[in-house]
């Protein structure tokens, strides 16, 4: 929650339809039911991270597989146009060494994209009193902004790391 004054903050939890920007860091649970419910198009904006996390799901069955597609496209249809998405564990891990920059690179490019209400100095000063890898969380806040505006570039700069991705299970047919 973010509001000009704590006196509009009301409630713990966000009503139905109610989100003005969803930044989701997780691709499984922007999808899922709770959080679709809280979008609304013409209202919601939302900066994704596409990379898949599995689950506790996919140690207990082999044949987990999740349609990453489908599930952007739900979010796209709950947002409308006002979609970011980005493959941003894999662009934290290759430009910054370290998959938890993630986040603060999503909170970047959603800043960028004007929709975070709060100043460059605010924002900058709250990664400062947090007192934890502070240029580390500026750096990653910065790509996240360069990515809202040239994601093409960015990926460029992500030069090959070694990198574990998740990669589901394509279903294959018993011919195959």
């Amino acid at each position: 929650h973010i509001a000009a004054h704590a006196d509009q903050l009301h409630a713990t939890r966000i009503a139905p339809g109610q989100a003005d920007t969803v930044i989701g860091c997780d691709l499984i649970v922007t999808a899922g039911d709770e959080a679709l419910s809280r979008m609304q198009p013409g209202r919601t904006r939302a900066v994704v991270c596409t990379d898949v996390i599995p689950t506790s799901d996919f140690s207990r069955n082999p044949d987990w597989a999740v349609d990453s597609d489908a599930m952007l496209k739900n979010i796209q249809a709950a947002c409308g146009d006002a979609v970011f998405a980005a493959n941003g564990i894999e662009l934290a891990k290759a430009l910054l060494g370290d998959t938890v920059a993630a986040n603060m690179f999503m909170l970047g490019a959603a800043w960028q994209r004007g929709w975070i209400p709060v100043s460059l100095v605010a924002l900058d000063r709250a990664i400062e009193l947090n007192g934890t890898q502070v240029e580390f969380n500026r750096k990653a806040f910065l790509w996240g902004r360069q990515a809202a505006t040239d994601l093409t570039a960015v990926r460029q700069q992500a030069t090959p790391a070694t990198v574990v991705k998740f990669v589901p299970r394509e279903r294959e047919t018993l011919a195959q």
